[in-house]
């Protein structure tokens, strides 16, 4: 069926280029669209017979006063093999016939590549309220999110990646740059992308790998699909980090696959990027009641100083952002490697631990800066 505004517009762009009066008629042969806008709305007999028969084109070479049909040329316009209408060309048969083939073959042509555009915007929007409805609906239910998916056919149980990319900018920025990843030669139909309410760009990114090969490859694949968006960014000059949440295969966990990016937000902000396989024994401590977490470390925080504890908390961060590497962590804290090292090493003799060179004691000390840095977030509250 062709759309009203549709046909309008169509016959807006053909009129620019002939005298001759043009007729869009819909499948009850109502015209719908014409150059001559006192005969819109009036029935026309000949476009019905049309749609309704076997014949593709009528001529008609005498007018019929009595039905309001004009000599001219009538002819079915196809969509996907199926006829959707007529357009028609008044004037000698002869003349016009020509004239009318070239008209109908825009006119399918036009009616196609809208209808594709407004298939695509149908399809996005469907997908906005398949994330809403994912993301912020309470008490959410598979019933949801399966009526709109016979619309979208999205591949439920398909691996897909949150991400989430939070920008320095405005939000026409961050729309534009949302646009250049929907628009990208990387983007899937089988990818959902939205604004969130926070105004960050969230991309749920689809893979057809294995899990073996998307344990190994994740990173790369993330970054692959994210390159043009971040060339963009990078070259406007707009600082930006993306969090990377877990992988989710079932619409009803989605939303904590977002979470999961917005407990990195919150807690790795420093980081360019993050990923929460990197950081999940800290997610699994950060959910735990304070009153679990100070049991083990209240004893030990009360014996120490305040300037050793400050201490201890900007030297672990910066180690945690520079994954332990000390080179790194002291160009991120503006001080010699020696420093650190002196400095570390006062926190190796006090708490009888060795963050860099044994595992557990990492995990010790990870847990204790966790442990204070949520108790300094609860005094500020």
């Amino acid at each position: 069926m062709i759309d009203a505004l549709l046909a309008k517009r169509l016959i807006e762009r053909i009129t620019r280029y002939t005298d001759y009066n043009v007729n869009i008629m819909d499948e009850k042969g109502i015209i719908i669209a014409s150059k001559n806008t006192s005969r819109i709305g009036t029935f026309h007999e000949v476009a019905l017979r049309i749609i309704q028969g076997e014949e593709d084109m009528i001529r008609v070479d005498s007018e019929n006063t009595q039905f309001g049909v004009k000599k001219g040329v009538n002819m079915a316009i196809y969509y996907r093999k199926k006829k959707e209408g007529v357009v028609g060309v008044t004037g000698d048969p002869e003349e016009v016939m020509p004239i009318a083939m070239i008209i109908r073959m825009a006119v399918e042509v036009m009616l196609e590549y809208e209808l594709f555009k407004y298939e695509k915007m149908q399809r996005r929007n469907f997908k906005d309220q398949l994330l809403n409805i994912i993301l912020y609906k309470e008490n959410l239910q598979k019933e949801d999110w399966e009526r709109l998916n016979l619309q979208l056919h999205m591949k439920e149980d398909m691996i897909r990646i949150p991400i989430l990319i939070h920008i320095d900018s405005d939000i026409d920025f961050c729309d534009h740059v949302l646009n250049i990843f929907r628009s990208g030669s990387r983007h899937s139909t089988q990818d959902l992308l939205c604004l969130t309410r926070d105004g960050d760009i969230l991309l749920y990114k689809s893979t057809d790998c294995t899990l073996v090969e998307l344990m190994k490859n994740y990173k790369y694949i993330v970054a692959e699909a994210l390159s043009d968006g971040l060339r963009y960014m990078r070259s406007a000059g707009h600082p930006f980090a993306v969090y990377v949440g877990s992988f989710q295969n079932n619409f009803l966990y989605y939303r904590m696959g977002y979470e999961h990016c917005v407990w990195l937000k919150q807690n790795m902000a420093r980081r360019e990027s993050s990923y929460f396989y990197d950081d999940i024994s800290s997610y699994l401590v950060s959910a735990l009641p304070l009153t679990e977490l100070q049991v083990p470390y209240y004893a030990i925080e009360k014996n120490l100083g305040d300037k050793f504890l400050e201490s201890f908390k900007e030297i672990m961060e910066a180690l945690r952002t520079a994954n332990f590497n000390l080179n790194d962590a002291s160009k991120l804290m503006h001080v010699h490697k020696n420093t650190l090292v002196y400095r570390l090493d006062k926190i190796r003799e006090t708490l009888n631990v060795d963050p860099i060179g044994n595992s557990n004691d990492r995990e010790f000390v990870n847990h204790f800066y966790h442990y204070l840095k949520r108790k300094e977030k609860l005094y500020q509250m």
